[in-house]
């Protein structure tokens, strides 16, 4: 499992090629030798990349930095590299180590690559200014814009492998150290995560990287007729049971009321998994705490160890994905907002007894769920459709 900690300073991408200083050749056994970057821009919060190699087994090579070794270097705080390709492999990934990027300026880094048969690259990376009132930059279209704030702990799950997958994201938190829950937990949805043999322990956890002073302990559940909720279900990831198991951190837990949870909600859970697609589902579940409350809500309730928990308002989950579900296109690649369908659902929190029914007044747009909430959800969306697609309310396209 890896878990990234505090203000997100280490992530990780590969880089592309953007200048060589010698053609590839084919280094006698027909593979020919390659230095090379996977983007030639990143942005301004990745500190950790890298340069891949490739070349003929037994290849020597030295990799070194020419300029902006100031905030890029290899690992050990190392200059210069030296290796050889060893038997058995053709390719092979030199790992650099940034610093994030608060000079409000794109600055930029050359690495000079030199092989054991004379051929040599020069690789040209630019790094983004960093944008200091964001918290987490990631590319993923499920994850709401992640603004530094007092109060706000941001954490991102993955798991080392799935099948032949690996570094799988599992879910997104925004925890509210003062609600003690978590406002917001992003995650893509699609067959892969909800195909496998995992179940449920029903072992809950404490978050590994948050003090526990700010987590609601339950081990057992809320005080009360108020279950533990989850926000991702831990059905939603049957993949793994490494990723089932993370959806029983205490973080991903808010109290629910008895037949809201297992009733209204969990029907909603059932059709939202539905919904997957080939391109993806990208899905936001939510806790909202200021709205009005049901007269069948507790203000609070109390954890294992007797802290007062405020209960939720209202509940809600905000649905993306393409019309079709498989255009084999990124939700940042669509230039045209017909070609994607999206909506929110805004149900407040109350004793739902046995009903499972989803209520027309239920369904709202993104664009509204945004301004009762204020955050910005799906930043991924290119700026031309965002608004176009954020204003959509079509209940009759979902469920």
């Amino acid at each position: 499992m890896r878990f990234i900690i505090g203000a997100f300073r280490y992530s990780v991408i590969l880089l592309v090629a953007t200048l060589t200083l010698a053609a590839c050749e084919e280094s006698g056994d027909g593979v020919a030798t390659l230095a090379e970057l996977s983007m030639d821009e990143i942005s301004g919060t990745t500190t950790n990349c890298a340069v891949v190699l490739t070349a003929r087994q037994g290849m020597t090579y030295t990799a070194r930095v020419v300029s902006g070794y100031e905030w890029c270097l290899f690992g050990g705080d190392n200059v210069v590299v030296e290796g050889t390709l060893d038997s058995g492999e053709d390719t092979k990934s030199i790992f650099l180590y940034l610093k994030e990027n608060y000079t409000y300026n794109t600055r930029q880094a050359e690495i000079f690559v030199n092989f054991g048969n004379g051929d040599s690259y020069m690789l040209l990376l630019s790094q983004l200014s960093a944008d200091p009132t964001v918290a987490l930059d990631k590319e993923w279209a499920e994850l709401p814009r992640c603004k530094k704030r007092e109060n706000f702990e941001y954490r991102y799950y993955t798991v080392d492998k799935v099948g032949s997958k690996s570094n799988v994201r599992n879910y997104t938190i925004c925890f509210d150290i003062t609600k003690k829950a978590s406002l917001w937990v992003a995650y893509p949805m699609h067959s892969f995560y909800l195909t496998g043999s995992a179940s449920r322990q029903d072992e809950f956890i404490a978050e590994p990287t948050i003090p526990t002073q700010y987590q609601p302990a339950l081990s057992r559940s809320y005080r009360g007729w108020y279950d533990r909720g989850h926000q991702i279900a831990a059905a939603d990831r049957k993949c793994s049971q490494e990723m089932m198991d993370q959806t029983f951190y205490w973080t991903n837990m808010t109290p629910q009321q008895s037949n809201f949870n297992q009733n209204l909600w969990g029907s909603l859970e059932g059709k939202v998994r539905n919904e997957r697609c080939a391109d993806t589902l990208y899905v936001v579940t939510g806790a909202y705490f200021d709205g009005v409350r049901h007269s069948s809500i507790d203000a609070t309730t109390n954890d294992n160890a007797g802290k007062a928990c405020p209960i939720p308002t209202h509940y809600y989950k905000l649905l993306l994905r393409t019309k079709k579900g498989n255009t084999k296109k990124a939700i940042s690649e669509i230039t045209d907002a017909s070609e994607l369908r999206a909506i929110g659902v805004f149900i407040q929190h109350h004793n739902s007894g046995e009903s499972t029914t989803l209520k027309e007044e239920y369904f709202v747009s993104v664009n509204e769920l945004e301004r009762i909430t204020g955050f910005d959800f799906f930043p991924m969306l290119p700026d031309e459709i965002e608004e176009d697609v954020e204003e959509q309310c079509d209940r009759g396209a979902w469920f």
